[in-house]
């Protein structure tokens, strides 16, 4: 059954793909997973930033 989460297209340059697809192999999981724990680990800290300075 799909999923009626929100998603978004994410296009690399061929070099930056290859690099992440070959460093989610290494973690022995999908790119997509790979990439969404890398966005929701920056968010994560933008957050953080913004809590300090205001």
């Amino acid at each position: 059954m799909p999923s009626s989460k929100p998603k978004v297209q994410i296009r690399f340059e061929d070099e930056d793909f290859r690099y992440l697809e070959d460093w989610a192999k290494s973690e022995f999981i999908p790119i997509t997973q790979l990439c969404r724990q890398l966005i929701l680990k920056a968010a994560e800290q933008k957050r953080r930033e913004e809590e300090k300075s205001a």
